[in-house]
């Protein structure tokens, strides 16, 4: 069941990981929201709501309280355009048809090297990103 107030919660977490992203880039990190969300592998197979995947403990910096961008994800609104596309992103991308970033769970910024990424090779890179779906497997 997809609830407005996990479309809200994705949303917001979209705006606090890639708010500058470009759209596509902003379509593939919802898609990764929605896989984990619908995954049955690992820690992903505890989330049932697409808010607990978003949610998730030390997952997304997002949602940390240490984060700069956490204020600002917890008092965005509606009247806010960069915040609506985030919204449009997530519902385009629970509609669309193929998943461009081919079931990723993981990513990560094209800049960015964290522990969990070494040794790994990205399936994709859409926008500023590197979207992973082989992590499972190492």
């Amino acid at each position: 069941m997809l609830l407005e107030s996990d479309l809200d919660i994705a949303a917001r977490t979209i705006y606090g990981e890639a708010r500058g992203e470009t759209w596509d880039g902003k379509v593939a990190i919802a898609r990764v929201l929605i896989n984990r969300w619908r995954s049955d592998k690992g820690q992903w197979a505890k989330d049932d709501t697409l808010a607990s995947a978003c949610l998730r403990h030390v997952q997304l910096s997002t949602w940390t309280k240490d984060d700069p961008n956490f204020p600002d994800v917890v008092r965005v609104s509606l009247s806010n355009l960069m915040f609506r596309d985030c919204w449009r992103a997530v519902l385009h991308a629970i509609d669309m048809g193929i998943d461009p970033t081919h079931g990723s769970l993981y990513y990560t910024t094209i800049s960015g090297h964290p522990p969990w990424s070494e040794g790994a090779t990205p399936i994709v890179e859409i926008g500023g990103y590197r979207f992973y779906n082989n992590l499972d497997s190492k």
